[in-house]
């Protein structure tokens, strides 16, 4: 007989099962869920981002060739999850709050995260299953078909039922992060509806208006994220250093108005190659580069919150201050990065070279994932009281020479490509053949 709780070869007693049942609340359960789901969309994202990685060895491409498999299946589960795993983490932060500011979650709140988590299952097995056989609308981060956006649309709605519902007195009081978590959810909406518009005839026929908007769509998603995350960011500031003024401070405000301001204007860093006004460039380029200072300076009062708030004698290493940290000096590098590729000539030449990837890799893997790791930690130190006396579990040389090991590897890969992209720009603005070591062809590939 097959006890309760099995899943993918994984068996738990019904002892077990219960026990972990009766040791969370409902509230404390649903931050669980959403925590574990977007660790295991992070995970299948490193996975088909490994396999894509392993198709550039010739011998693995001829492999992956026989079993017709390709990156126009690969990279479409990689970016796919990665976003899964954006959003996800967001959520959590979200749902923390509310379980915090209006108390535990009724039955009809459970019921419709219950619908929300089994409609994104569905969605994220429906990615999985369908893009390796081919199925696949050929878009930049909405390759999956159009049936699994509908899921993802369904599952969305009963997340902003719920969360207005209890949001909506008194909406005008709210400090920062409640905006942000609200502008966010609802602009995802607009802009994933917006990346679909290919499926209206007068769009299709037209080529151009096609890409100009399919860019738009997917710098102004990229946005919708970044406001979700920062509303964690400030709700995690808050609450840690007990200074609610962050959370009605002028510059979270000003992020959370430029940020608004970018999601309208970003997209013109992915439509230099379409006919465009050079005064939209510039626009974008000043208003991108604020985004980045504010956010950098909302680190900074974060921190120094975090430094002037009196630590309990137990506590010698706060793990949330040390991911925060690491999001602020990543914002550093970042910034330096965009100002680089944001300004219009510069972006002429490396446009569609790996710099961009770089770029993506330094905000999305750097400053995104630490922030919401730092979200994590927090969440999972308030459930499990007690977990931060035994620093010595998480605080050992082991686990500080790991961290700096991945430091370093990031740096590493960031590097690689900045420098990969920046020699092919420069050889093909002088027309000049590629040299052998930026040919990454793989093998089978003309």
């Amino acid at each position: 007989m097959v006890p309760c709780g099995t899943f993918l070869g994984l068996s738990f007693s019904n002892k077990m099962f219960f026990r972990y049942r009766d040791m969370l609340t409902r509230a404390e359960r649903m931050q669980m869920t959403l925590m574990g789901s977007a660790l295991a969309c992070m995970a299948l994202s490193v996975f088909f981002g490994f396999l894509g990685a392993l198709y550039y060895l010739p011998i693995v491409s001829k492999l992956w060739i026989n079993f017709d498999l390709s990156l126009v299946q690969l990279r479409p589960l990689h970016t796919t999850f990665a976003s899964a795993w954006l959003f996800l983490g967001a959520l959590a932060g979200a749902h923390k709050f509310l379980h915090d500011e209006y108390g535990a979650p009724s039955d009809a709140d459970a019921l419709r995260f219950r619908g929300s988590m089994v409609l994104w299952g569905l969605a994220g097995l429906g990615a999985l299953v369908s893009l390796p056989l081919g199925i696949t609308t050929g878009r930049e981060y909405l390759g999956f078909h159009p049936l699994v956006s509908l899921l993802i649309v369904a599952g969305w709605l009963l997340f902003l039922w719920t969360y207005l519902s209890r949001v909506r007195v008194g909406f005008f009081r709210h400090p920062v992060h409640v905006h942000m978590w609200t502008a966010g959810a609802l602009y995802f909406l607009w802009t994933f509806a917006e990346g679909h518009a290919y499926l209206l005839d007068w769009v299709w026929e037209r080529p151009l208006a096609d890409l100009q908007i399919q860019w738009k769509a997917c710098g102004s998603l990229v946005a919708s994220f970044n406001l979700m995350i920062y509303g964690g960011l400030t709700y995690v500031g808050v609450r840690l250093s007990g200074d609610k003024s962050i959370g009605h401070s002028s510059t979270a405000f000003s992020l959370f108005g430029v940020s608004l301001l970018n999601s309208l204007t970003n997209y013109s860093h992915h439509t230099y190659h379409l006919p465009q006004s050079h005064s939209i460039k510039w626009i974008a380029f000043v208003v991108s580069m604020l985004e980045i200072i504010l956010l950098l300076r909302l680190l900074q009062e974060i921190s120094k919150a975090f430094l002037a708030r009196k630590k309990p004698e137990w506590e010698k290493v706060n793990i949330t201050e040390r991911f925060c940290g690491l999001a602020k000096n990543w914002n550093v590098f970042l910034l330096i990065l965009a100002l680089g590729i944001s300004y219009p000539p510069w972006n002429g030449l490396i446009h569609g070279t790996h710099v961009v990837m770089a770029h993506g890799m330094g905000s999305e893997l750097a400053i995104d994932t630490y922030i919401l790791f730092g979200i994590f930690a927090w969440i999972l130190a308030q459930i499990f009281v007690k977990r931060e006396t035994l620093v010595d579990v998480v605080h050992n040389e082991k686990i500080q020479r790991t961290r700096h090991g991945l430091n370093l590897a990031l740096i590493g890969l960031v590097a690689t490509l900045v420098i990969s992209g920046t020699a092919t720009g420069i050889h093909r603005a002088l027309g000049s053949p590629m040299p052998k070591w930026l040919d990454l062809t793989p093998a089978g590939i003309v």
